[in-house]
């Protein structure tokens, strides 16, 4: 999508989000708003979710959640086959590869962390929902997309709640319809009794629902904790954003999880069993050593060390306009002539960091840490870029150290530009 298609995606306004927030009453009340999305929207969102189908066979791959279901059944292994050889077309939009691919069969897609495979889809719904972020704040474990796609009736996965605290926004991009239906906890219980999830039996709960009908261009607004259903009989796209707002426990065990992952060494090493005496800790070295810790963190204590831990987290999602997931890098190797037009991705700022010992400064790239020598001129670039200006090549380079190769320049701006933190307008 070009800067020229940007600007013609309207944010939802402030005043506007201050009337869902009165009408949802803060997300705990189930609401449809209609003809929220303008067709030229829901054209480029459809666009952007035909390219995530393309990404999706070309990594050929359901680790990050990309489940196929055919006439009720999910498929596994070898037959996704099909799915992934079966790819968009240029040009083809969902009704005819659809057909294509399915021909008159039932069948339902579900497409978890959406916004890593479409930088720009995430773009658009960053740009929407700006200014209720800006008033309520981002959720602590952020926000994700989950892509619905099908014409397979009942949502497959039966009647079930949400996560705890993760409460949903659906754009509904169509063509087709949509209803869901919803049971209080109370209502559902007494219908088929305590801890029933997933639920396929269906039909003869129905009578007893709350029903909210929504169409291409509306949105739909769902508490964490309603029993729900979706169901669409006639083909349709919707994308449903998620406000991750975690327990206390879950929040602390995500930033162990942070801490792991960003620290941890891969080894597949085995350890023979442990016949030293029982007091004798030394075997566990072997797998402490893994942890590679940077050295100006290793005075901190355990309370301090998980604030770091979360802090790099919190950059992190700040820089992703509050997406927890990042998006696929860009072929790296981008020129950029003299001339060439930059500007900073918005609505994502590129924040930064010095690490506790100065030596280190720690960029955050849409959701990307990346560390970098301390150098003030850095910084200095960084600043003018989020200023949100065009700005030509030279101008952004003219701020770094003179005496630096020209080769230092480059490799920056690639760096701002593999991880998606600026463009080249056109």
């Amino acid at each position: 999508m070009t800067i020229n298609t940007l600007k013609k995606i309207k944010p939802f306004s402030p005043t506007w989000w201050k009337g869902f927030l009165k009408t949802t009453e803060n997300f705990s009340k189930t609401t449809v708003f209609k003809n929220c999305i303008s067709p030229t929207e829901i054209d480029t969102m459809r666009v952007h979710f035909m390219e995530i189908l393309r990404v999706l066979a070309n990594l050929r791959t359901d680790t990050f959640g990309y489940r196929v279901y055919v006439e009720g059944k999910m498929l596994r292994g070898t037959a996704m086959k099909e799915i992934y050889d079966t790819p968009p077309l240029d040009g083809e939009n969902v009704t005819d590869w659809a057909k294509r691919l399915f021909g008159d069969k039932k069948f339902g897609l579900i497409i978890n962390r959406g916004e890593k495979f479409n930088a720009e889809l995430a773009k658009i719904i960053a740009l929407k929902i700006k200014p209720l972020l800006e008033k309520v704040g981002i959720p602590m474990t952020g926000i994700n997309l989950t892509l619905f796609v099908g014409n397979y009736g009942y949502t497959p996965i039966g009647i079930h709640t949400d996560e705890r605290g993760e409460n949903v926004i659906h754009f509904h991009l169509g063509p087709g319809p949509k209803t869901m239906y919803t049971w209080d906890k109370e209502t559902y219980e007494s219908l088929v009794g305590k801890d029933v999830y997933n639920n396929k039996d269906v039909d003869p709960l129905i009578p007893h629902a709350n029903q909210f009908p929504f169409e291409t261009g509306d949105l739909y607004s769902m508490p964490w904790h309603q029993f729900h259903i979706g169901k669409s009989e006639e083909l349709s796209v919707g994308i449903s954003l998620w406000f991750n707002n975690p327990t206390k426990n879950k929040l602390a065990q995500k930033t162990l999880k942070i801490i792991t992952d960003q620290y941890l060494q891969e080894s597949i090493d085995i350890i023979p069993p442990d016949n030293n005496p029982l007091a004798d800790l030394g075997n566990i070295d072997q797998a402490v050593a893994l942890y590679d810790f940077p050295k100006d963190l290793e005075d901190l204590n355990f309370r301090d060390f998980i604030k770091m831990g979360y802090r790099d987290f919190r950059y992190s999602l700040y820089s992703n306009s509050g997406f927890w997931t990042k998006p696929l890098d860009r072929d790296c190797g981008a020129s950029f002539a003299p001339t060439d037009t930059i500007r900073l991705e918005d609505p994502f700022p590129i924040l930064y960091l010095t690490s506790r010992n100065e030596e280190s400064l720690y960029l955050y790239i849409r959701g990307t840490k990346v560390e970098v020598k301390n150098f003030d001129c850095i910084r200095e670039m960084i600043d003018l870029l989020n200023e949100r200006k065009s700005l030509k090549t030279k101008e952004l380079l003219a701020v770094l150290d003179p005496s630096w190769p020209e080769e230092m320049g480059e490799y920056l701006l690639n760096l701002l530009y593999q991880h998606n933190g600026i463009q080249k307008e056109t």
